[in-house]
């Protein structure tokens, strides 16, 4: 079953099976999920299952900006220096409408308290048709992680609930970012088969042209939704596909 939503904008540090520990900020709201993908294997259900009556709350970036600095005071005081902090939470933290400026508060928070850390963002890659959020992540992340992991336009429709031009915005946005890692869930489902030969080879001709940092490759680790009938790929397929990925230049690593 899904889990709950993150109840906090910060949460952790907690252990990473990518990122050793890491704190994560969730700039989006404490009571749905808000995002404009819909996947089949999202640890926090289906999206329009969690549609609620009346407008999101969305902390403003002012707020966050106090809470970074309140909170990242309490955990220097207590020494728990996390290895990383990792934007996400309850969705596409790219939909917060003042992503721009959050994020430079959080950039400034973490050079005073924790200037080791890395700054990282989880982000599915749709909202790069957006200036400020491009301006975002080449100006404050260190290492954002870009969803990608379609090969199709009707793979990346049927995975994610949602029409299939939705795949080439994806493609185009991420021409505009100096650099990236690319994050990469496989699954199978009676709807889609991102781990097929076929799809995986599409896939790997997006790679050579965006030509990312390095791709980290993962499956299921929390069970999605039961209606989303959604099955881990075996670790064996995982490494098959790495492989493929390291034959191109790319660094690439299965979790």
């Amino acid at each position: 079953m899904p889990i709950p939503l993150q109840d906090g904008w910060l949460y952790g540090p907690v252990d990473s099976r990518r990122y050793g520990r890491s704190l994560g900020v969730n700039p989006l709201p404490l009571d749905r999920k808000l995002c404009s993908l819909d996947c089949l294997y999202c640890q926090y259900g289906f999206t329009r299952a969690q549609d609620v009556a009346g407008r999101a709350e969305v902390p403003s970036a002012a707020e966050l900006a106090d809470a970074f600095e309140r909170e990242f005071s309490k955990l220097a005081a207590a020494k728990d220096f996390p290895d990383r902090i990792t934007v996400a939470g309850n969705g596409e933290p790219t939909l917060h409408p003042d992503f721009l400026n959050l994020s430079r508060a959080l950039a400034e928070a973490r050079d005073r308290h924790f200037p080791g850390a890395t700054l990282g963002l989880l982000c599915n890659s749709m909202h790069l048709n957006r200036d400020d959020v491009v301006e975002a992540i080449n100006d404050c992340y260190d290492e954002p992680a870009m969803k990608l992991e379609w090969g199709s336009a009707e793979c990346f429709a049927a995975m994610n609930q949602v029409s299939p031009k939705g795949l080439q915005r994806v493609l185009d946005g991420l021409t505009r970012i100096h650099r990236f890692v690319v994050q990469a869930l496989f699954m199978r489902s009676p709807q889609a088969d991102n781990s097929d030969p076929g799809e995986v080879a599409v896939w790997l001709q997006h790679l050579q042209r965006l030509r990312p940092e390095r791709v980290e490759l993962y499956s299921l680790d929390r069970p999605p939704e039961s209606q989303a009938q959604a099955e881990a790929v075996p670790r064996e397929r995982l490494i098959d596909i790495s492989n493929q990925v390291r034959a191109l230049g790319i660094p690439a690593e299965v979790y």
